[in-house]
């Protein structure tokens, strides 16, 4: 039998009960209440969720520090300890696992309040099956208590992981990813500071990571997508026009000279070249773009800002530029953690290559279910670091908007998002609301912590007032995969993501033991010769 720590007081409801108590008990500590109804035992799980120290001597009232001199002389021991428990639901339990069922009557005023059972908790919260991984352990409970999440319902429902900087997001993504590699799983990596890279993920001895990198054909890029490669703003018009024009004449006249395959033979380069020259001949009242394909005089302002973008993407991003090259998503290995570096690339042009892997997964998920012919025929889990450079509130991307379609459509075709970032309130209100379930870290902005609870009706104003205390690697978790809204630690990440904060004394004293051993060598050697 678990110690009884008290009893229900005051007006009971459903959902909340007080309680009296001699103690000792913590804020977020498991409770069962226990009573009787109709013949039958009722025994309930509930969560404290406040506390406070109460003198009935010593009102709020008090008028003076002497008046609280001379009450503490004779009431000294008059403090009681007091209350709210959360009612989560009532316990149902079979052989082997226990459940919660929503709670249609309140308690009875007087219940015996008692501490939680810990082997009725790991059956609540433990591994029902396949389906679920382990995340962590109850953070209020002095036993170790495993907490597991349904990792289906992740891919099926989405997830947002949301904290400040060094609170754990990383440590929290690879310990997500680090399971999945367990099930088999597959995952893409949207990296856009080069973390993920040296990685680790094992399986079976076999580091389970495939970095892919970020070659682009153009020829499979939409004309709006591939002139924001070449650097032309999507309110630049006339210049779109030109370019959509010329690229859609080019195509159309190597399809004409080499057929369907033309890719195969013109090299990258050439293709360019010719891109120019029929941009080029715009200018020409002769040719015979001017003459078929458009009206009027073209502004050759406009053209010549066209042709120096050209020349500038040669430049700058002529090493990711490749015809004839694949899609991106055939270059995803099943079973592994695929990513894609996007370190070394500015913002415009990962949100470019981004959007074109977002359409082309979700379309090629839509042909494995509906055709089971697919260039993508195993479920997939996309992992976006950094979400709010893609899927912005103020930002006008090309991803945002099949990031948004995924988070309506994807649980229909086994594509899954998960969204992290240490800036809450920059993210798109209704991109994060479609996130049914969510890892929050400590969060300490009050902008961020309403932007999240506007967003997710299962953040209660209690459960949010906890976020800015939380410690590195302590987190609320919400959703579809888990009974109901935890506190949790998480595990530490074996798999071990290149997250952490870099040793700045470290390095700074590094150098210096280096200036004094290079100094004693120098001195050595004079004394020497």
């Amino acid at each position: 039998m678990n110690k009884k720590i008290g009893y229900c007081i005051g007006a009971t409801k459903p959902n909340r009960v007080f309680f009296i108590t001699d103690g000792p008990v913590r804020i977020g500590q498991f409770v069962f209440l226990k009573y009787n109804e109709e013949g039958r035992e009722i025994k309930v799980l509930g969560m404290i969720q406040s506390l406070y120290r109460e003198n009935p001597y010593l009102p709020e009232t008090t008028k003076s520090k002497g008046q609280v001199e001379g009450i503490k002389k004779f009431s000294g021991n008059e403090v009681s300890l007091k209350g709210d428990i959360n009612i989560l639901g009532e316990i149902v339990e079979d052989k082997t696992n226990a459940y919660l069922r929503l709670l249609k009557t309140p308690p009875p005023p007087a219940s015996d309040v008692y501490e939680a059972d810990p082997e009725i908790l790991k059956r609540i919260f433990g591994e029902r099956d396949k389906r679920y991984i382990k995340i962590g352990r109850l953070l209020s409970q002095e036993e170790d208590i495993p907490v597991y999440i349904n990792i289906e319902q992740i891919v099926l429902r989405h997830l947002a992981i949301l904290a400040i900087t060094g609170a754990g997001k990383s440590n929290t993504v690879s310990v997500l990813l680090q399971n999945i590699i367990n099930l088999n799983g597959t995952v893409l990596v949207f990296d856009f500071h080069g973390e993920y890279v040296r990685s680790k993920f094992l399986k079976n001895g076999q580091n389970r990571v495939n970095v892919i990198e970020p070659i682009i054909n153009p020829a499979l890029l939409k004309p709006k997508e591939f002139a924001s490669l070449v650097g032309i703003k999507p309110n630049a018009y006339v210049q779109l026009r030109y370019f959509k024009l010329a690229l859609e004449y080019l195509i159309e006249n190597l399809e004409a000279e080499k057929g369907k395959n033309w890719q195969s033979y013109i090299d990258t380069q050439e293709f360019l070249s010719r891109l120019k020259e029929v941009i080029e001949s715009i200018k020409d009242e002769e040719s015979d773009i001017r003459q078929t394909k458009l009206k009027g005089k073209p502004r050759e302002d406009s053209l010549y800002e066209v042709l120096n973008k050209i020349e500038e993407m040669e430049t700058e991003l002529g090493h990711i530029v490749k015809l004839g090259v694949a899609p991106l998503i055939e270059k995803i290995k099943y079973g592994y953690v695929n990513i894609i570096d996007f370190s070394e690339l500015d913002e415009d042009t990962a949100d470019t290559i981004c959007s074109n892997i977002l359409m082309w997964s979700l379309e090629e998920r839509k042909k494995a279910v509906r055709r089971g012919k697919s260039r993508l025929k195993q479920p997939l889990l996309i992992v976006i670091e950094e979400a709010h450079i893609l899927a912005g509130d103020k930002r006008n991307t090309q991803s945002k908007y099949y990031i948004s379609r995924i988070a309506r459509e994807g649980r229909k075709f086994g594509l899954g998002l998960v969204i992290v970032t240490q800036r809450p309130k920059g993210l798109d209100k209704e991109i994060l609301s479609q996130m049914n379930n969510m890892i929050i870290l400590k969060l300490v902005e009050p902008e961020d912590q309403k932007h999240v609870q506007s967003a997710s009706e299962a953040l209660s104003q209690e459960l949010m007032s906890y976020l800015p205390s939380l410690n590195p690697g302590e987190a609320i978790i919400i959703g579809n995969m888990t009974k109901i809204p935890l506190l949790v630690k998480i595990d530490k990440a074996e798999g071990k993501i290149e997250g952490n904060d870099i040793p700045v004394v470290d390095e700074w004293l590094k150098n210096d033991n280096k200036e004094i051993d290079r100094k004693k060598i120098i001195k050595l050697l004079e004394e020497e010769f």
